[in-house]
């Protein structure tokens, strides 16, 4: 497949805020994290604590994601 038409398909970049549309792992649909790492196929997500800290990474498929909402919170519950 060209690059173009690989990068054209990806729905996420990183540093995108993304929110989680099903269970992922322990973190329940809802929860938002950053986008750490992208490729085609999964995006590497960072799920954060109310200080900022790293509290967990999950690999999740870009379809299972959306932008996160404005009014979401990027700290693990």
């Amino acid at each position: 497949m060209p690059q173009s038409r690989l990068m054209a398909q990806l729905r996420h970049s990183s540093l995108d805020v993304v929110e989680c549309l099903t269970e992922s792992g322990r973190w329940p649909a809802g929860t938002t994290g950053t986008a750490v790492e992208v490729d085609h196929k999964h995006v590497l997500v960072e799920i954060i604590d109310e200080r900022g800290h790293a509290v967990d990474f999950v690999t999740t498929p870009h379809d299972k994601l959306a932008p996160a909402r404005k009014e979401a919170s990027r700290a693990a519950s």
